[in-house]
């Protein structure tokens, strides 16, 4: 098989997959962002934030990244959780976003700090990189756990913004699965539906190597058991669900139903492993080889 054929391959794997969250219009992504801005993230201690940092530039910096004075595009910025790490260690970061609510959480930060940082209210998916002046524009673009990287499009948009280097992070596996399949099968009366890591991690990492790239790799796994109320459960389940499917007022009070019988005292209790990955790639040392 051909280097073409290779390339081809991995993109038709990747692009499959797009479907399934394709049903996220940018109006729905904006409202769903938006009613997440306020909490998110928010949840993160001090010393796994401090790991999460330093783990992050460490990566940077065996790539050769120095964050001082560069210019940075942090697509699907959110609050700013790789934004202001970057912008107090003196880059000057380009903020993308397209939650308004989200970004009015960093400006204000940013505007508290004094930093460096232009947030930009924009759906990735949409986005005209040569109207928006992004095109090689930047020393590094990243792409952290967004929606707004969807397949091979939305990825290559990514590096074409990049004159220096990319970094891209998502999950590769997380179990269990985010919402219970007894409630696919017992509830909406459906099959339960995949959730496609690979199109996640796996997927843009072998299509970047077919293309050339020789990306530096960090993997993690993260084993973790947490709770929350069992409403609070239950309602981002159906507002997740809610996103593609239509939601009666008597399937709405099963999903509490069923989130209240597998609880402790009103408690939801669950064991969960993560693992991500997370990669750095010179786009000047591709360039050279071709």
């Amino acid at each position: 098989m051909s280097q073409d054929e290779n390339i081809q391959c991995w993109i038709n794997c990747w692009n499959s997959t797009a479907e399934t969250i394709n049903f996220f219009s940018d109006d729905m992504q904006a409202e769903r962002w938006n009613k997440r801005a306020e909490t998110f993230g928010k949840d993160l201690d001090g010393k796994r934030k401090n790991k999460k940092d330093a783990d992050f530039f460490k990566l940077l910096g065996d790539a050769g990244f120095n964050p001082e004075g560069a210019t940075v595009l942090d697509i699907g910025c959110g609050p700013g959780t790789l934004t202001l790490p970057l912008a107090r260690a003196g880059a000057k970061v380009t903020s993308l976003d397209i939650s308004t609510k989200m970004l009015e959480r960093l400006k204000e930060t940013a505007e508290n700090e004094n930093l460096s940082v232009n947030p930009i209210e924009c759906s990735w998916w949409t986005a005209d990189i040569d109207s928006l002046g992004f095109r090689n524009a930047f020393d590094l673009v990243i792409a952290s756990f967004t929606p707004g990287i969807r397949d091979v499009e939305t990825f290559d948009r990514m590096i074409a913004c990049s004159k220096k280097y990319c970094y891209y992070s998502n999950f590769i596996r997380r179990d269990p699965v985010k919402i219970p399949s007894d409630i696919y099968i017992h509830i909406l009366k459906t099959t339960p539906e995949n959730e496609f890591f690979a199109a996640g991690f796996f997927y843009p990492f072998m299509y970047l190597y077919t293309l050339g790239y020789h990306p530096i790799v960090k993997l993690d796994h993260k084993a973790e058991d947490s709770s929350q109320n069992c409403d609070e459960a239950a309602d981002n389940t159906i507002g997740y669900l809610e996103m593609k499917h239509e939601l009666s007022d008597e399937s709405r009070e099963k999903i509490k139903e069923y989130y209240k019988s597998i609880s402790e005292n009103n408690v939801y209790y669950i064991h969960s492993d993560t693992y991500k990955g997370m990669m750095i790639w010179s786009i000047e040392k591709y360039k050279n080889q071709v």
